[in-house]
């Protein structure tokens, strides 16, 4: 894959698509859905329709639909054809034997370990950063017989990665790598070979990451997850061209392109998304606002799979609220429920694109190291049923073998 080709398809797609991105269908019809004449078809489509949408994907089914209005299938035709072209990582990985982890993640681990052996036999040293519990780092660092370091912020998880690590040679830091003042992985020993990897490092870890190993001339592994988990206000490209992209925004790269979600399967995803829906309903009777998916702070999202009256009290319970009342919770549910009909099937075009969004993001850091003398490569590491966050951005500094 010509990475720099690749990238300007997305970014002239994402571009020609600018008004569908940042307007999410909240309340009627977008506006971009009205001038493009696409309301009416979508606001027509059966459930029957929408489920075929979840399970195909959103572009295939586009495409199939003999009524697709043919703006919206050209837009389908270009966005498949964007999404289609990052290498799938062939074959099935040796399993791991760790019983602990769900059998989705020990399908995802058992690829990273297979891609560091693969992809680089002869490091000196491994550095996870949000290394969390240290599974993978403890596990990378065995694979491949080379010491490790794991950077975690939070330190009870550190606590628990010494104590699970044993006699590995791996060693644990609390430290946030994104304070500014602290640096701490550039105040890390000079050491060739080295390897810099996040697994499902959120938001704007990935950009500190592939900066510091240009910086460090370090090796980068890095799969992405909730990218909208960032500081500031706006995401701005590592390469010049790409789109500022503001944080609201972002979270769009999470959706996925079909039945796999983040956890669970399409009827859970579905119920949660009500959930969450219903929750925002609630919290504006309690004179909360925010931008959508502030709701959740400080919530486990897997929590939304629950019973609406019992996910409600604990939302209230987190944020210092009164307890609802039966009919406010009532009332909240069904809001949601008369305005997610509408609100899902408006939002197919904008969802279609979500892919689009996350391999954007992966392609900008991937050119950015391509661009500081890197091999660099985004691949999908995995199927999507153990995670549909499954695009690795891979760079070999020169000088690893």
């Amino acid at each position: 894959m010509d990475l720099a080709r690749t990238h300007a398809r997305v970014i002239a797609l994402l571009a020609d698509a600018r008004d569908i991105v940042l307007t999410r269908a909240e309340s009627g019809p977008p506006p971009w859905a009205v001038s493009r004449l696409w309301q009416d078809y979508l606001l027509t489509r059966s459930e029957a329709d929408l489920d075929r949408a979840d399970t195909e994907g959103i572009s295939n089914w586009f495409l199939r639909d003999p009524a697709c209005p043919p703006s919206l299938r050209e837009l389908a035709e270009r966005t498949l054809a964007v999404t289609t072209l990052i290498p799938v990582v062939p074959g099935t990985p040796p399993p791991v034997d760790f019983p602990s982890m769900s059998v989705r993640k020990r399908g995802q681990v058992a690829a990273i370990l297979h891609l560091l052996r693969e992809s680089f036999p002869a490091l000196s040293e491994i550095v996870d950063v949000g290394a969390g519990r240290g599974h993978v780092t403890a596990r990378a660092s065995s694979a491949l017989s080379v010491p490790a370091v794991g950077f975690e912020r939070d330190p009870e998880r550190v606590a628990v990665a010494r104590t699970l690590a044993g006699d590995l040679p791996v060693r644990f830091i609390t430290a946030d790598v994104l304070s500014p003042s602290d640096a701490p992985l550039l105040s890390l020993p000079p050491r060739p070979d080295r390897l810099l990897m996040a697994l499902h490092g959120c938001g704007e870890l990935g950009d500190a990451l592939v900066t510091a190993a240009v910086a460090m001339k370090a090796s980068v592994l890095h799969l992405a997850c909730c990218p909208q988990k960032i500081r500031g206000r706006a995401r701005h490209a590592l390469v010049p061209g790409g789109p500022t992209l503001p944080r609201e925004i972002l979270g769009l790269a999470n959706v996925p392109s079909r039945t796999a979600a983040l956890e669970g399967e399409r009827p859970p995803t579905l119920a949660s998304k009500k959930t969450r829906l219903a929750l925002r309903y609630l919290l504006a009777v309690r004179g909360w606002s925010g931008p959508v998916g502030e709701e959740m702070r400080g919530l486990n999202r897997r929590k939304a799979d629950a019973e609406f009256a019992v996910f409600a009290k604990a939302a209230c319970q987190a944020r210092g609220f009164p307890e609802p009342t039966p009919d406010e919770i009532a009332a909240a549910a069904g809001k949601a429920h008369a305005t997610y009909v509408a609100q899902r099937r408006l939002a197919m075009p904008r969802s279609m694109l979500g892919r689009a969004l996350e391999i954007f993001l992966a392609l900008d850091r991937a050119l950015y190291l391509r661009n500081h003398g890197y091999d660099a490569r985004v691949l999908q590491l995995f199927p999507a049923a153990c995670s549909p966050r499954n695009l690795a951005v891979l760079g070999r500094w020169p000088g690893v073998d």
